[in-house]
């Protein structure tokens, strides 16, 4: 096994659905990847008083806030004004409509793996802005998280470990995982399509984690950009930049791992 097993790296808190450690991934150095860093989740928006106050116990510094501005306008952030705690809103898109990528006639028929390809694309700007952000936390957790925890928070987690050179197959697990946790989600967003009167069953086909469109996009970043350091590159992200997310994603910072 490359990896600590799965039941220690979710998080059960109270009001949040997808909330995962990127703790525990073997890297190609040999390192493990540190516990109580790294942070990947889905909106905070319905966490207790008393889940809030379990993150910050977990070591919570900091909170980057991937979805638009409208999605925060409707669901909005506990932390976002939480005294000891750094709150960032950085957008991979400043406009979501992801239904409608399940309307396009896209090549072997997966919409997921398109709309993957345009943020990893087109997206230079915001997602240079969400590394350094992360780069720069200076002690405490970092929680990253679009809506679900699936597509923006996948791929920058995708992007964290792979610049880390943590097996593709633990990076591909990594995001397949996200399914067995999100059917809660993914029934009130169907319901919520059809009280709309649109078609279910196109945006369920957004709403799946299926592994082989991870590893697609993994080959798509080796094939265009040679790496995820290439690619990290190519989007401008600053070589020191690099160096601090390489260091904290290789434990050089030795965060204790979580007993519970």
């Amino acid at each position: 096994m490359n990896h600590a097993p799965r039941d220690m790296r979710r998080l059960a808190v109270e009001g949040i659905h997808n909330l995962r450690d990127l703790g525990g991934y073997r890297t190609r150095g040999g390192e493990l990847t540190p516990w109580r860093r790294f942070l990947r989740a889905d909106s905070p928006h319905r966490l207790t008083a008393d889940g809030v106050t379990r993150l910050e116990a977990e070591g919570l510094g900091t909170v980057l806030d991937l979805r638009t501005a409208e999605e925060c306008a409707a669901m909005p952030n506990p932390f976002a004004n939480r005294p000891g705690v750094t709150y960032v809103h950085q957008p991979v898109f400043e406009e979501l409509a992801p239904l409608k990528l399940a309307e396009i006639d896209i090549v072997g028929g997966d919409p997921l793996l398109d709309f993957y390809r345009i943020a990893v694309d087109d997206r230079h700007e915001a997602l240079r802005e969400i590394l350094i952000t992360i780069a720069g936390v200076p002690e405490g957790a970092v929680m990253f998280h679009c809506t679900v925890g699936k597509d923006r928070t996948g791929l920058v987690a995708a992007l964290l470990l792979g610049l880390a050179e943590v097996a593709p197959e633990d990076i591909v697990e990594d995001y397949a995982l996200t399914g067995s946790l999100i059917g809660q989600l993914v029934a009130e967003m169907l319901e919520h399509t059809r009280a709309r009167g649109e078609d279910p069953d196109r945006h369920a086909r957004l709403l799946a984690a299926p592994a082989e469109t991870m590893q697609a996009a993994l080959g798509h970043i080796e094939m265009r950009y040679g790496s995820v350091s290439g690619y990290l590159t190519h989007i401008g992200v600053p070589a020191g930049d690099r160096s601090a997310l390489r260091d904290r994603l290789r434990g050089a910072l030795r965060t204790p791992r979580p007993v519970g």
